[in-house]
């Protein structure tokens, strides 16, 4: 007869005891458990490999061979498409007329090796609205090869001249371009510091005096202030800093009523609004007027001796 050992739990592992006791009690035992947290010898050679390639990241990108690396393969893609027919090939402008290709062409940055899948539309669009000529700008691509811009110019308003140079402005008074007066002849001609930004407003007071604007050579800023107007015939209008409409309007009535054009005067002064000056040319200059040489005394004719012959041609008589 084979001998029998009674069991023993301390015979038995941790878990292989838990399963008997709770075999003999009729309960199931609970579900094992698996620890994912790996043994601190696990962990070292992780950690060693992290901080290796930690380090060599960080060597790359202090001396800069993630950037070149990333240039190179992003020249190498730009190249492929360019190849294949994706690069800029032709640019069409809508709406140009005082812009020049060459400010075009700077502010969009497209050339023959520009991709047309990568290029920036709104850097563009910013750049050309930047151009002083330019108000608004539109890029769109149209693939493959082909940009299309589509531009809002500011229209030229006057000639301003200052500190010697001149140059065209729009009715805001922004400078758009060097200018000679010759070129924009049907502007009008606005003079002195703060003319550019003021021209406006005066013109839009002058719009119902065609006569007087059809006379008008420059209108000169004093002051930033006020203005004066230079015409044609010479004559200056000093208009006050204020209420120029109802100067205009005396002058027009004092020019009807006295007319100062072709007239002796130099200047209109309207500054002060009980009264107009006159200021007058100066005519004290002298006239030279030629005149006959007058004969000497004793050869002056008198009423005796008219119709009577010279000196030398009377005879001494005889006896």
């Amino acid at each position: 007869m084979r001998s029998v050992r009674p069991l023993r739990v301390d015979d038995w592992s941790g878990a292989t005891a838990d399963r008997l006791l709770c075999s003999l009690k009729g309960r199931r035992h609970p579900k094992h458990k698996i620890s994912l947290i790996p043994s601190r010898k696990a962990i070292w050679p992780g950690l060693t490999l992290l901080f290796v390639l930690a380090a060599a990241t960080y060597g790359l990108l202090v001396g800069g061979q993630v950037a070149s690396f990333y240039g190179q393969a992003r020249d190498g893609v730009e190249a492929l498409a360019v190849a294949a027919g994706f690069g800029v090939k032709q640019i069409v402008v809508q709406g140009q007329t005082h812009t020049t290709d060459s400010e075009i062409k700077a502010a969009l940055k497209a050339g023959p090796s520009t991709m047309m899948l990568d290029f920036d539309t709104e850097g563009a669009k910013a750049r050309l609205e930047a151009v002083p000529w330019i108000r608004h700008a539109q890029v769109m691509r149209l693939l493959p090869s082909t940009l299309q811009v589509v531009i809002e110019e500011r229209a030229p308003f006057a000639v301003w001249q200052s500190g010697g140079k001149t140059y065209v402005v729009d009715e805001a008074g922004t400078v758009l371009s060097p200018a000679v007066r010759e070129a924009y002849s049907d502007l009008p001609l606005v003079v002195g510091a703060g003319a550019a930004k003021n021209a406006p407003a005066l013109y839009d007071t002058l719009k119902p005096y065609e006569e007087l604007r059809d006379q008008l050579i420059a209108s000169v800023r004093v002051g930033d202030r006020r203005w004066t107007l230079k015409l044609k015939s010479g004559v200056e209008i000093l208009l006050p800093d204020d209420n120029v409409a109802d100067a205009l309007k005396t002058y027009t009535n004092v020019e009807r009523n006295r007319g100062l054009v072709g007239d002796n005067i130099a200047a209109v002064d309207l500054r002060l609004a009980d009264r107009v000056t006159f200021r007058l040319r100066d005519i004290r200059a002298p006239r030279v007027i030629a005149v006959q040489p007058a004969p000497p005394p004793n050869e002056m004719p008198t009423a005796a001796t008219k119709g009577m012959p010279p000196k030398s041609a009377v005879s001494k008589g005889s006896t």
